[in-house]
Order: C-alpha cells, then sequence, then structure tokens
C-alpha cells in the first residue's frame, strides 16, 4: 500500500506534529527516488551531442557555451578535471550541467595568515586527513551559478532532483580516482536559494559564501567620466587625484592588450596573479599560463586591461561580460610597484569602465576589499552554496574549514548625489 494511503487513513488518529513529520518523511522519500530523466556523463565536453547542449543553453549564461568550456578545458588548470551531463525527459534534451572535481589539500585551505598554526605538526598526516576532493556544480573561475541551465518551460523542482542525481552519479563513479567527499552547488543569490530548495531533501544544506559587491550602472551614464559627475565632489575628486593622477603622473597608462599580446606577456601575467593569490586566504585553483590567452581568445566577451610602463605590465584584469553584467574574473598586480602606484583601484576603475563600453547594467567586483568597493557606490549582496559532504558526521568539520574564510561585514557608503541608492542587486 503506497506510504500515502496509510497517511490518509491515519490523519485524524495522529497528534499535529507526528502528523507534520510524517508528510516531510513522505516528500523526502519522494524526493531521493530516481527522476525518471535519463542522462548521458562525458569527460570532455566535445563527447556530448552538441546541438543537445545548444538547445539547453541557447540564451543562458556564456560561461555554459561549448566556446567558453572549451577554451576553459585547453587551458588545463592543474588541479581541476572537468565533468558534463545531459538530462532528457524522453528524447528531449531539458538540462545541461559543468562541474569541475578539485583536489584541495592544507596548502590551499590555510589563511596566509594563519600558518603558524600548523607550525610543529606532522604536516604530511595532516594533509592526509585534510586533502579532499570536492565536486562543483560550476566554474571555481567565474561568478554566479554557471554550473547548470534548465530548458524553457522545464519544471524546476524537478530538474533541481535532477542536478542532485547528476552530482551523485557522477561522485559514484568517481570511486576509481579516490572518494569525492564534498559536493558544493555555487553561488546562488537568495532567490535562487530559494528555487533550488529540493535540494535540502537530500542533505544539502546553504553555507553563506559571503557578499559581493556589485555596482549597477546608471543607463544615463556612457562614459566613465559620467560616472564621476554623479558622484559627491569629495568622492570624485579623491578618485581623480588618487586613483587616476598617480598613474598618469607615474608614466603608466591602461589598455586592452590584444590576443597576441596576452601570448607574449602570458608568465608575466601568470606571476602577476600569483603575486595576488599567494596572499589570499582561501585559493583552491590556481590557473596556468595557458589560461590567460585562453580567455583573451574569447575577445567578444572578455578583456584583457593592463596597466603598463613602457612595455610592462605593472597590472592586469580579465573581465568577463555576459547577459549584460561585467564580471571581474582575476586580477594580478605588481606588489612592489604597487607601494607607489594605486594599481588596484585603478584596475577596479578599469571594471568601471569596460562594463560601460560594454552597456552593461552593472557590476560584480568581487568578494574582497569592500571598503574601496563601497567607496566606488558598489553594494553587498548576499551569496551562497549548497553543499554536502558523502559522510554526514563530517558536515561539522565541513562547516568548521568554511569558517576558517571570515567574511568582512560591508560597509555602507553611498559616494552618489542626493543619496541615489544603486543597490545593484536588482
Amino acid at each position: 500500500m503506497p506510504s500515502s494511503d496509510v497517511f490518509s487513513g491515519l490523519d485524524l488518529l495522529l497528534p499535529p506534529p507526528m502528523r507534520e513529520a510524517l508528510v516531510a518523511l513522505e516528500r523526502r522519500q519522494a524526493l531521493r527516488a530516481p527522476t525518471g530523466l535519463s542522462f548521458v556523463f562525458a569527460d570532455a565536453l566535445a563527447h556530448l551531442s552538441q546541438p543537445a547542449w545548444d538547445e539547453v543553453t541557447q540564451g543562458r549564461s556564456f560561461l555554459l557555451s561549448r566556446r567558453y568550456l572549451d577554451a576553459l578545458e585547453r587551458a588545463r588548470t592543474p588541479n581541476v578535471i572537468h565533468r558534463y551531463a545531459l538530462g532528457f525527459d524522453g528524447q528531449h534534451p531539458v538540462m545541461a550541467m559543468a562541474m569541475q572535481i578539485v583536489d584541495v589539500g592544507v596548502d590551499r585551505l590555510r589563511p596566509a595568515h594563519a600558518s603558524g598554526l600548523i607550525e610543529g605538526l606532522d604536516t604530511a598526516a595532516l594533509e592526509a586527513k585534510v586533502r579532499q576532493r570536492v565536486l562543483v556544480c560550476g566554474n571555481l573561475l567565474s561568478s554566479g551559478l554557471d554550473g547548470v541551465a534548465f530548458a524553457e518551460g522545464f519544471d524546476r523542482e524537478l530538474g533541481w532532483r535532477g542536478v542532485a542525481e547528476v552530482l551523485y552519479r557522477v561522485r559514484r563513479a568517481e570511486k576509481l580516482n579516490g572518494h569525492t567527499n564534498v559536493v558544493v552547488v555555487k553561488d546562488l543569490e537568495a532567490s535562487q536559494v530559494e528555487a533550488s530548495r529540493a535540494l535540502e531533501g537530500m542533505s544539502y544544506r546553504t553555507v553563506s559564501a559571503g557578499p559581493t559587491m556589485v555596482l549597477a550602472l546608471d543607463p544615463a551614464w556612457r562614459t566613465h567620466d559620467d560616472y564621476l559627475a554623479s558622484m559627491a565632489s569629495k568622492y570624485r575628486s579623491a578618485v581623480k587625484r588618487k586613483v587616476y593622477a598617480p598613474i598618469a603622473d607615474g608614466g603608466a597608462r591602461v589598455e586592452r592588450l590584444s590576443i597576441e599580446a596576452v601570448r607574449r606577456h602570458k608568465e608575466r601575467l601568470q606571476a602577476l596573479h600569483l603575486a595576488v593569490q599567494d596572499n589570499a586566504a582561501v585559493r583552491p585553483v590556481t590557473v596556468g599560463p595557458d589560461y590567460w590567452p585562453a580567455m583573451a581568445w574569447l575577445d567578444d566577451v572578455c578583456d584583457v586591461r593592463a596597466v603598463l610602463r613602457g612595455d610592462e605590465v605593472l597590472g592586469f584584469l580579465v573581465l568577463q561580460t555576459d547577459a549584460g553584467v561585467t564580471h571581474a574574473a582575476q586580477i594580478g598586480f605588481d606588489r612592489e610597484a604597487a607601494k607607489a602606484l594605486p594599481l588596484y583601484l585603478r584596475l577596479l576603475h578599469t571594471a568601471v569602465e569596460v562594463g560601460l563600453e560594454r552597456r552593461a547594467t552593472k557590476v560584480v567586483l568581487g568578494r574582497t576589499a569592500l571598503e574601496p568597493k563601497a567607496r566606488m557606490g558598489a553594494r553587498p549582496v548576499d551569496t551562497f552554496m549548497w553543499a554536502r559532504h558523502r559522510v554526514p558526521v563530517v558536515n561539522a568539520l565541513t562547516r568548521g574549514l568554511v569558517d576558517l574564510v571570515r567574511h568582512e561585514p560591508a560597509p555602507h557608503i553611498d559616494p552618489f548625489k542626493h543619496g541615489e541608492a544603486r543597490l545593484g542587486a536588482d
């Protein structure tokens, strides 16, 4: 007899708390049942049906396009392997997923400023205990929910159950290469968390990824000068005097690097990026030098802007504009030169320049250095991820690892005239 029939006979006999518990149990069992969808899995995107992939992802994020994912594969990020899946309802493709499996060890999870915490310990033994293989729905080199696309009109609850089924199957298949301990779906805003709530019934839990700073671009702004003109005088003056003037006075300039220039400077770009990343609290992924030409090749979507003095690259920023949003993806700069020149701040304003050139509606500036971004008019937008560990009791440990990265509170600063609210989260 189906459980619903049993429940219908008991609903008048049980007290409300038990009745609610039975409803929750029944729903949980339904969520954990196979979806009935059919799936095709691949280790390389080229192995999947190209028309089916395009049918599902057309008009969705560029970061799920074959063109971008092919470039990402060619870049060969050292500790990342790629996995893909297509979901079908009968003969119709209804969902596409791009995933990454990342090996994360002590050297990547340990905050640089807290390295003293493990001094004197048996590092090899600690590495063996802490090393994790993490399965990520999405791309750790970008921001946003960029790991899954659903066909137009496809039931979203069924779709998210399908996401969980795909991640379960991939994790099980990866046992040949070692246990995949942690599964993550990144990066979601609050409304996307609600839409994906079906994952909660499969032992996923939400984890705060901290605020990301977003600058909304006024449609009236056509140039960076328009943006500055909207600021209160003290903020506008500070940008001109403390950011733009020192760069010009120091004999430096900002240019967009051509594909050829990126190829020529790729080792320098790599060194500058590592100089920044080595100071980061957590660095789960480190790209190789081939990543920069791979991104520059996507020149209709990606910009590589550099601060140059002569032919020397002092700093650079990779920007991706997708669906009207410009994302500051990767940055690098010479820390010694930055003692005399405001390289970081100049690169942040370069992101605004590119967003305006691309006619974007907002610029996503990232999760670090919140105060200078707030002074530019950016506001915090809370982001989340769904996370699950294969051993339930270890979820407490996972919580502890996540808590190693403390999210600094985002300041509220309004640099614009008349106190205009530019939340950047719409």
